[in-house]
C-alpha cells in the first residue's frame, strides 16, 4: 500500500515538474507571452519526451518509489538526476542547436533543477503528512 501511495504523488509531481520546465524553456527560448501561451503544452510535452527517451523518468520514479529519506535528500537527488540526464540530452544535440538554444542551456539547468527540486519536496512533503494521517 505503501508503493501504490508513492506512486499516486509521484505521477502529479512529475506532470506538474513537465509542465513547469515547458513553462521555463518557453520563456527562455520566446520571449513574448502571446508566443508562449500558445506553445507552452507542446514545449512541456517535448521536455516531457526527451527526459523520457533518456532515462530521467525512470531513475526518479526508483528514487522516489523506493529512497526517500531525509526531507532534503529525495529533492537534491532529484534536482541532481535531472541535471545529468538534461545535461546528456543537451550535449548529444550540440551540433543540431542554434547558438542562442545553447546559451540558455545553464538557464534551463539553473532553473530546472530549482523546479525539480521545489516540486520533489513539495510531493515528499505531501507523502510524509499523508502517511503519517494514516497511521
Amino acid at each position: 500500500m505503501r508503493t501504490l501511495k508513492r506512486l499516486f504523488v509521484l505521477l502529479p509531481e512529475l506532470a506538474a515538474e513537465a509542465f513547469l520546465l515547458g513553462v521555463l524553456l518557453g520563456g527562455l527560448l520566446f520571449p513574448h507571452l502571446t508566443r508562449l501561451i500558445s506553445g507552452v503544452w507542446a514545449l512541456a510535452f517535448a521536455v516531457g519526451v526527451v527526459l523520457f527517451l533518456h532515462g530521467y523518468y525512470l531513475t526518479r520514479a526508483f528514487i522516489g518509489l523506493f529512497w526517500r529519506g531525509h526531507k532534503w535528500l529525495y529533492p537534491a537527488i532529484a534536482a541532481a538526476l535531472f541535471v545529468m540526464h538534461m545535461h546528456i540530452a543537451i550535449a548529444r544535440s550540440k551540433n543540431d542547436l542554434t547558438p542562442f538554444a545553447q546559451a540558455t542551456e545553464f538557464p534551463f539547468l539553473a532553473g530546472g533543477a530549482c523546479i525539480v527540486f521545489a516540486c520533489a519536496f513539495l510531493g515528499d512533503r505531501f507523502l510524509r503528512k499523508w502517511m503519517q494521517a494514516v497511521k
